[in-house]
């Protein structure tokens, strides 16, 4: 069926710009012109401002549905932002010549689609379908299979065929899927070597992953399969696999922020008890590089799970120098990784350092109360009042 012309879809060009000693011309879309509609009209031509309203939008929601869009028009924007930065174009060189009216009819439509979230998946832009989050997180999947002695996608596509096509698992169903899955896995365990071992391993800890948005687990029976594969993956002899050491910990370390159902939670003591210390250097290089680089795209759950993983490194080894500055970078937005530096250095003979881990951290935050109760606690039992 043909489109109804009166209709502009976002991705519909609105207008060709000729550039200088650019060949193509830039095809701007409807998209683009809504959006720089509502920074002229409705922001007063300050990109900032009109990207601080959707930042809040993405970070006050509690909903992942509308964070998602609020994500998704913010990459849109930056891009649009960059790409007329370059080109030497203003927000007002897109709208110049047009007629009033239309634009009139297109600003309506711009509050609708961008600042109401109103549009479809099927309606989005490339630039707003391929966000950070989904390019870290498809990275964190699967980007480094390529890298592997044995693909894991030698495994993957018949684990997912043990999934229904679409469709929901209830909780009795849950029990039948664990145990394909772990037949799956001892049917393939058989006789395998190491490399396909880990590539049996690896595509589970993936599949699985992605999968489990479809499965009611409230039992535990998949997640607890999880996290027993998961803490035999992260035992295998990694130094053995014809494998650079750099790429299996970055892999690990990336799947380990970005899986979100606790399946690696009782595999990363594990993980980071194995290290050496040349392996400690590398791990603690990723780990800074991770947090830093996933700050800045603002992915900050992400973030502050890394920022988590580098303090139980520090715990498990001993790193206590590190202590003040990881508590002064964690402030008080979550409690226990605070209270287990500070128990960790008291149980180590440092009660100085116990009593400085909460004192560097305390400032606003929504755990500010409780972790000046602790500290309170502290003083008293340690006498240093």
């Amino acid at each position: 069926m043909a489109k109804n012309r009166d209709i502009r879809y976002g991705n519909d060009t609105y207008r060709s710009i000729r550039l200088p000693n650019v060949g193509e011309p830039f095809q701007v879309t409807h998209w683009d012109l809504w959006i720089v509609l509502l920074v002229v009209r409705k922001f007063d031509g300050d990109w900032d401002e009109m990207r601080d309203h959707l930042h809040a939008e993405k970070t006050d929601s509690r909903s992942f549905f509308r964070r998602d869009k609020a994500e998704e028009l913010i990459h849109h924007l930056d891009r649009l932002r960059q790409f007329l930065d370059r080109a030497g174009l203003s927000a007002e060189d897109v709208l110049a010549e047009a007629d009033p009216d239309f634009l009139k009819k297109q600003y309506r439509k711009a509050k609708r689609k961008v600042l109401d979230m109103e549009y479809g998946d099927n309606e989005r832009s490339p630039w707003m379908i391929h966000t950070p989050r989904r390019q870290r997180e498809a990275r964190a999947m699967r980007g480094y299979w390529p890298h592997f002695p044995v693909s894991p996608m030698k495994y993957a596509d018949a684990l997912e065929s043990l999934y229904k096509s679409s469709g929901w698992y209830n909780l009795d169903q849950s029990f039948t899927l664990e145990r394909k899955l772990a037949a799956f896995l001892e049917k393939h365990e058989a006789g395998a070597s190491l490399a396909e071992r880990l590539a049996l391993y690896r595509a589970f800890l993936t599949v699985v992953v992605e999968k489990m948005g479809m499965v009611d687990d409230s039992c535990g029976v998949v997640g607890d399969l999880y996290q027993q594969v998961f803490e035999a993956y992260v035992q295998f002899d990694w130094t053995a696999l014809d494998m650079k050491l750099e790429t299996f910990l970055q892999d690990v370390i990336e799947l380990m922020i970005w899986e979100d159902y606790a399946g690696t939670d009782t595999g990363k003591p594990i993980f980071l008890a194995r290290l050496t210390p040349q392996e400690v250097k590398l791990v603690e290089s990723i780990l800074k590089e991770q947090w830093q680089e996933l700050e800045e795209l603002e992915l900050d759950y992400q973030a502050e799970e890394t920022l988590t993983m580098l303090g139980m490194l520090y715990r498990e080894e001993l790193m206590f120098d590190q202590f003040i500055p990881m508590a002064q970078a964690m402030g008080t937005r979550e409690w226990e990784r605070i209270t287990k530096m500070s128990e960790t250095a008291e149980e180590h003979g440092k009660p100085d350092l116990a009593l400085a881990v909460y004192e560097a951290c305390l400032g606003p935050g929504m755990h500010e109360d409780f972790l000046r109760k602790k500290h309170g606690e502290l003083k008293i039992r340690l006498g240093a009042e």
